[in-house]
């Protein structure tokens, strides 16, 4: 009996560390700084290529960016206003995207895109 419990938490802690999907992540509303000297899409597309993703307007106040990491590839569409920006999935190869959720990494990915692109709008 001993010997089903040990066998049935390893089981259990192998199932769980494999799960590598998570909630997809939009970004909504994050704030532009008022004191922002440079031009927003200037900005964000800086903010883009510094984090290793490929920025392409799309039309006024849409930018769509793309990334590929090894085999994996997502895009994303931002689109701002004077007082915000959004990062909205659209679109992705590898990573696992079903009903919702996604492969963790996707959400590293945004994150550290935002904060590039927070830095930028804060510069000068």
């Amino acid at each position: 009996m001993k010997s089903f419990k040990i066998l049935f938490l390893l089981v259990s802690a192998l199932s769980l560390s494999a799960c590598t999907s998570v909630k997809l992540v939009n970004l909504t509303q994050e704030p532009i700084p008022a004191e922002s000297r440079q031009s927003i899409e200037v900005a964000i597309m800086k903010g883009c290529k510094a984090k290793g993703w490929t920025p392409i307007k799309a039309d006024n106040n849409t930018i769509d960016a793309y990334i590929t990491v090894r085999s994996h590839k997502a895009h994303v569409r931002i689109s701002y206003d004077e007082h915000f920006y959004n990062i909205n999935y659209v679109d992705s190869t590898n990573l696992d995207y079903s009903d919702g959720e996604i492969h963790r990494n996707y959400n590293k990915w945004v994150h550290k895109l935002a904060a590039s692109i927070q830095q930028q709008l804060s510069s000068q």
